[in-house]
């Protein structure tokens, strides 16, 4: 702690992620950056320097390496938090990184005012790791079904919440694990239950499921059980 303010390391090679999150932090209370690092190499050394409450690493445009300075986090500083920033979330290996050490997932496109809110949260130990497709979360990798719910005329932000509403997730749940307002989620859903021709979050289920929209090894019971599997409250 630095002033009553945990210290925030940035892993990345593209100066533009350095300069994103010094202005995040900027409007966040309680966080401090104390430098940055390219990530092609070992970053032992300016761990042991920095010691870093917080350290976010970019993907790096190599996964391989981003896997291995979350590793090196953990392994050097295991109290601390660390944050992988990527593209999206529906990435294959983000289940290696998570065993690596990460905390949490941000995506590169989340608003630089919730990004701030969601840190001091990851830091808290109040929120979970949660990717895109519950499939994923799950540790499966299951065919898309593009070809269907393209047909549809479903998005795939709706395609989305449609198996997320599917394994049995409320509406303020899906707030939460989309980082949206419950309106927001309550506007997708109307678009979706129109586009499906149903009236209600029941029916859109029974559609989903019939239609092979959702996995079939996806039950709510099993989504349920997946929610905590990437939870680190240290």
């Amino acid at each position: 702690m630095t002033d009553g303010a945990r210290k925030v390391l940035v892993v990345a090679n593209h100066p533009g992620i350095v300069y994103a999150f010094r202005r995040v932090l900027r409007g966040t209370s309680g966080f401090t950056l104390v430098g940055y690092v390219a990530g092609h190499s070992t970053i032992t050394a300016v761990l042991a320097d920095a010691l870093p409450d917080v350290v976010i690493v970019d993907d790096l445009g190599a996964p391989s390496d981003a896997v291995k300075r979350i590793a090196e986090v953990h392994s050097e500083l295991p109290a601390a938090k660390v944050v992988l920033l990527v593209p999206n979330t529906g990435l294959e290996w983000l289940e290696d990184a998570v065993c690596a050490g990460a905390h949490a997932v941000m995506s590169k496109t989340i608003d630089p005012t919730s990004a701030g809110t969601l840190l001091r949260e990851i830091v808290r130990g109040t929120v979970f790791h949660c990717l895109a497709d519950p499939s994923i979360r799950a540790g499966r990798t299951a065919p898309e079904n593009g070809s269907t719910h393209q047909s549809l005329g479903l998005t795939q932000r709706e395609l989305e919440l449609l198996r997320l509403v599917a394994s049995g997730a409320t509406n303020s749940r899906l707030a939460r694990q989309l980082f949206v307002t419950e309106q927001t989620v309550k506007f997708h859903l109307s678009n979706i239950y129109r586009k499906l021709g149903v009236a209600n979050r029941t029916q859109a289920s029974r559609f989903a499921y019939a239609h092979g929209l959702v996995p079939t090894a996806l039950t709510p019971e099993a989504d349920e059980a997946v929610e905590n599997v990437v939870a680190r409250a240290a």
